[in-house]
C-alpha cells in the first residue's frame, strides 16, 4: 500500500509538470516591456534563443565561468530583448530585457563600456563582452 501511494505520488507530480507547461515566451523572460533601439533589423539567425559558456580571467589568474543566455523576439514592429548572465561562478546573475541596439548582424549592450556585443561571423552567433580574450560560440537553443 505504501509502495502504491509513493508511485500515485510520483505519477500526479510528473502529470502536473507535464500539462503546466507553458509557452516559451512565458518559459524565458515572459512579455518585453523594453525594446531595443533598431538602427538595422536584425539578421535572421540572431532571432530565437542563445545561449554560451565561457571562461574570463579575474584579477591576475582566477578563472571565472560565466554563462550567456538571450532571446530576442520581434513583437509587432519591435524587438525585444531578453538576456540572463551569470558570473562569479554563478552567484552573480543578472536577467532581464534590454534596450541595447539592434544593427544588422549585431546587438551592442548598453552602457557601452561593459563592451558587450553578440553578432553574425558566417552562419555562427558569438557573444563577447569587455575583457573576454577572444568571442564565445553560441548555440542555438529550441524553443
Amino acid at each position: 500500500m505504501k509502495r502504491l501511494t509513493i508511485l500515485l505520488i510520483y505519477l500526479l507530480i510528473f502529470v502536473g509538470c507535464a500539462t503546466t507547461k507553458g509557452t516559451p515566451t512565458q518559459e524565458f523572460g515572459g512579455k518585453p516591456d523594453v525594446f531595443c533601439n533598431v538602427i538595422q533589423k536584425p539578421d535572421p539567425l540572431l532571432m530565437g534563443t542563445w545561449e554560451c559558456r565561457f571562461l574570463r580571467t579575474v584579477g591576475k589568474s582566477r578563472a571565472d565561468d560565466n554563462y550567456v543566455k538571450y532571446r530576442l523576439i520581434k513583437q509587432d514592429d519591435t524587438y525585444g530583448l531578453y538576456f540572463y548572465r551569470t558570473w562569479r561562478d554563478g552567484r552573480k546573475k543578472k536577467a532581464e530585457w534590454k534596450n541595447w541596439t539592434i544593427n544588422g548582424k549585431e546587438i551592442l549592450g548598453e552602457p557601452r563600456q561593459f563592451g558587450v556585443k553578440i553578432f553574425v561571423q558566417g552562419k555562427d552567433v558569438y557573444f563577447t563582452i569587455r575583457a573576454l580574450d577572444k568571442p564565445a560560440k553560441m548555440s542555438r537553443v529550441n524553443d
